[in-house]
């Protein structure tokens, strides 16, 4: 077997929109990895990057179009209408075919040299998603970082999951699952969310990040708008208690029915004629209510995860991780990087 063949493949993918200013310097770095890695000791070889042009609102795709020719690992592909970062992202990831997949950002925040601390926070331990953390403030705004971390905590508080805070669009993630959670794209599509449906292997590498861009590329509307989706596509697990809730308030209107009657029939408190009946009527059917649209939404709780996909299983090959953790020069990478890993056990 060739070294290519025995190595770990690497696929990028970037999400393409508003990209002219910054796209000839992200591919010269990339350019500047594959060279690195084709004569590096590292088992690890760039395959392919995907860009993904979502619409761009400037000369992003001709600008792609004039460099593709020149580097024969860069695919760019057109999509027929915008569909927003999770989408193009999605899409990217259905067209790669590396052992892993890496998600980055078309301003050059996300620099594609850090993707070795990536693999040496995932691979040891045979994880399935690697998230970079920042080491401080990576938008020049202080409350949007502010914003970013708080919505997240409180997203994370309402949907029960904690790793909901480590969610960034700089992630490694295995072929098979990327490509797995690009096939689930569909309306209200949250590509983290996707992926929790696949793989509780979660880590994080922690180093610095920097937004180039004074102005954030999301207006509030769209970040209202991308919170909102996170919150729907988990389904929060408060929907699951409304049916118990139901089934308790159904019990006390009835218990409320039968203390009214009988303050009427046998202790003769209540002197209007016509509201013990109407009360106990009322309650009644409230009971009713409440309990039918507990068992409503229960069940619709279960369509919207059918009808989005979600797998009851996921199979992977973790094969070649062996392979990263005995080089020796991986092992020696991995002992000289300072990475503050955060995992999620299984």
């Amino acid at each position: 077997m060739s070294t290519n063949e025995r190595a770990v493949q690497l696929s990028f993918v970037v999400p393409v929109y508003q990209g002219e200013k910054y796209l000839q310097g992200l591919v010269e770095r990339l350019e500047a990895l594959r060279v690195q890695l084709e004569g590096g000791a590292l088992p690890i070889r760039l395959l392919e990057a995907i860009f993904v042009c979502d619409e761009p609102v400037d000369g992003s795709a001709a600008l792609l179009t004039k460099l593709t020719p020149q580097y024969s690992w860069m695919t760019v592909i057109h999509l027929a209408r915008n569909s927003g970062q999770h989408g193009a992202t999605a899409a990217g990831m259905l067209h790669t075919s590396g052992d892993w997949v890496i998600s980055i950002d078309e301003d050059g925040q996300h620099d594609p040299m850090k993707v070795i601390e990536l693999l040496d926070a995932a691979l040891p331990t045979s994880r399935d998603v690697c998230y970079a953390q920042p080491g401080a403030s990576v938008h020049a705004r202080w409350w949007r970082n502010a914003s970013s971390r708080s919505a997240k905590r409180f997203v994370a508080w309402i949907v029960g999951d904690p790793v909901v805070p480590l969610f960034n669009s700089f992630r490694l993630v295995r072929g098979e699952i990327a490509r797995a959670a690009g096939a689930l794209a569909g309306h209200e599509f949250y590509l983290d969310v996707a992926l929790r449906w696949l793989t509780n292997r979660v880590t994080t590498a922690r180093f610095e990040m920097q937004d180039p861009r004074d102005v954030s590329g999301y207006s509030f509307r769209s970040l209202l708008s991308h919170f909102r989706r996170l919150i729907m596509a988990y389904h929060p697990p408060i929907l699951r208690w409304l049916p118990v809730l139901g089934f308790v308030g159904a019990i006390m209107c009835v218990v409320a029915g039968v203390v009214a009657v009988a303050a009427r029939l046998i202790y003769d408190t209540i002197h209007v004629e016509g509201w013990t009946s109407l009360f106990v009527m009322v309650s009644f059917s409230t009971a009713l209510m409440v309990s039918l649209f507990g068992l409503v939404l229960e069940r619709l709780t279960g369509t919207l995860s059918r009808a989005q996909g979600r797998p009851a299983f996921m199979i992977v090959d973790r094969s070649k991780d062996a392979l990263w953790r005995r080089s020796p020069s991986v092992e020696a990478n991995v002992n000289a990087s300072a990475l503050t890993n955060a995992h999620v056990p299984r």
